[in-house]
């Protein structure tokens, strides 16, 4: 100890308390002491004047010394406590030793007293470092308890804490009431990390924490899984529209604006929500059920409630296939194209041919478009398998130089994914350096909706394409709301009229209106309008009345292989 220590001495003659005070100066030790001698002024002293160490005379007027040491184990029982007595009993000086003294002197040893206190309050000096490590062990462990089950940021349960809640539910399931479970995230918070930047993000996922708690029961459960993902699970649940019910309350409730950076800012959610009591095998496949159904909210435009059934389930189990087929399919040589005539519609000659990606699966054979573009899509393959279909497609129009002295053109779809990626205008001229095809016989394609996000950098990068000097088709036009402001900042070669707007155009006076207003748009801006989807004469006709310059349909030409392909160009020269 730094200074002097405290001893508090119980003893009813002042001769002893003097000679035991005198003892232990003699061995240097500095203390102050406090002498007592009745149980008002021993208990007094233990608490106003808080002892280092207690020595005790066994035989006093009032009470003795083991009375004395119980009183010292209620209140202070970490105080060395040493009985010094005239005489004791063996068997009486085990019991107090028992009972938690510290040592026993007799008094006629005193030289015995000072070493006995040192030693006293050495043994509660390290009780004391090791009940301060122990107590800061035991805090680390429940920090790291807590961190382990809590989210730092919001102060929610996380994962791992809602798993082991899922699993207690699951199994007190088929005895108790239902449950549900809601997953969902924040659509586009992206953009408020972006717009606001990373502590506003932050802020605004405490907000949605301390929201979400005020909706839901004490028993219920709120966590955070990590980024803007959120999981409610309802427990004991007597009624299933009390959960649908709560679904929308969360949708609405964080719609409700909130400030953040003096802005006022909001949080739709996509929620999938499974309903118990269900057979499930595992807390992982009821979280992996809920966030099928987050999956397919998302899927049908976000903002919305989707409750699980098996059908979900199934539908992302094919995808997963597909997605894992995808990524073999082009090193296997899977994929093939046809090519769809494009024709003249003033003299039914060909004007060129647009390149179409077929899956050929070993097993499921022809896979649909429609069945693998928006996975490879999402999942980034579009972009290696967009640069073999226009490797392939240039190659094979380089081959088909021969046909007449104005050998076809190809028309090749990028994907909107392929169009935002870094270094298209450089992968299409290597293509075109690789492949020998003259620029002006590559038209590249895509669809309205893909420039629509963003018109400025959709025109930059159609005119980094157009200086390479191939054309430029805006594909599915008029399905994606058009803005004629838009489409002019374009440097357009080519417009294509959507088939939904041909299949109608002899029969639906608002569909020929669209048909006629594209095509006139289109000579206004000095491009050739295309028709896609001509199925009979009758629509040729109609849009050729137009002056509507080519088309493409089944009525002027299947898709079909390259050697067909060339069998036509034959034909066509009288060979």
């Amino acid at each position: 100890m730094d200074g002097p220590i405290r001893i508090l001495i119980l003893e009813d003659s002042p001769e002893d308390a003097d000679l035991l005070q005198r003892e232990i100066g003699k061995a240097g030790i500095r203390f102050t002491s406090l002498v007592v001698d009745t149980r008002v002024s021993f208990l007094s002293g233990l608490s106003a004047f808080a002892p280092d160490i207690i020595l005790c005379d066994n035989e006093l007027p009032q009470m003795d010394g083991v009375t004395a040491l119980h009183l010292v184990k209620q209140s202070r029982p970490e105080t060395p406590f040493i009985l010094v007595t005239g005489s004791i009993p063996d068997e009486q000086a085990a019991e107090m030793l028992a009972a938690g003294a510290t040592d026993y002197i007799l008094k006629d040893r005193r030289s015995r007293l000072a070493p006995a206190v040192r030693r006293a309050l050495q043994e509660a000096e390290e009780r004391a470092r090791r009940s301060l490590a122990e107590e800061a062990v035991r805090q680390t462990q429940e920090q790291i308890a807590h961190s382990t089950s809590f989210d730092s940021l919001t102060g929610l349960p996380n994962r791992r804490l809602l798993m082991d809640r899922l699993a207690r539910v699951l199994r007190a399931a088929p005895c108790r009431e239902g449950f549900a479970l809601l997953l969902f995230d924040v659509d586009h918070f992206k953009g408020v990390n972006d717009s606001l930047g990373h502590e506003a993000g932050d802020r605004l996922l405490v907000t949605i924490a301390e929201k979400l708690q005020n909706l839901v029961r004490p028993q219920d459960t709120v966590a955070r899984l990590g980024g803007d993902e959120f999981a409610i699970l309802v427990d004991a649940l007597s009624d299933v529209p009390n959960a649908i019910g709560l679904a929308e309350r969360v949708r609405k409730e964080l719609l409700a604006p909130m400030i953040l950076e003096g802005s006022d800012v909001n949080a739709p959610v996509s929620i999938g929500l499974v309903l118990g009591p269900a057979r499930y095998d595992s807390p992982g496949d009821l979280l992996r059920d809920a966030d099928t159904a987050l999956y397919r909210a998302k899927e049908l435009g976000r903002g919305r409630v989707e409750i699980f059934d098996p059908s979900m389930h199934e539908r992302v189990c094919a995808a997963l296939r597909t997605q894992s087929d995808l990524r073999q399919a082009l090193a296997r040589r899977e994929f093939r194209i046809l090519y769809q005539p494009i024709v003249w519609l003033g003299t039914n000659v060909l004007a060129g041919c647009e390149a179409l990606l077929r899956w050929d699966h070993p097993d499921r054979g022809l896979v649909p478009p429609a069945d693998f573009i928006p996975i490879a899509e999402e999942t980034g393959a579009i972009v290696p398998i967009g640069e073999w279909v226009l490797r392939q497609a240039c190659a094979q129009a380089r081959a088909w130089d021969t046909f007449g002295p104005v050998p076809p053109s190809v028309a090749v779809n990028l994907s909107a994914r392929q169009f935002r990626e870094g270094g298209l205008g450089r992968m299409v001229e290597r293509v075109l350096q690789e492949t020998g095809l003259p620029p002006k016989r590559l038209n590249l394609e895509v669809t309205e909706s893909a420039v629509m996000h963003d018109a400025e950098a959709a025109a930059s990068i159609v005119r980094q394409l157009r200086e390479l000097g191939v054309g430029f088709s805006l594909d599915d036009f008029g399905t994606g709301h058009s803005s004629l402001s838009y489409v002019k900042r374009l440097p357009l070669s080519d417009l294509k009229i959507d088939r939904s707007f041909v299949s109608d155009v002899t029969s639906n006076a608002e569909a020929a209106a669209i048909a006629t207003a594209v095509v006139n748009l289109g000579h206004s801006l000095n491009v050739t309008v295309i028709a896609e989807g001509i199925e009979t004469e009758d629509q040729r006709q109609f849009l050729q009345s137009l002056r509507c310059d080519a088309g493409q349909g089944y009525h002027l030409g299947r898709p079909m292989s390259s050697e067909a392909l060339e069998d036509l160009l034959r034909a066509k020269q009288g060979r």
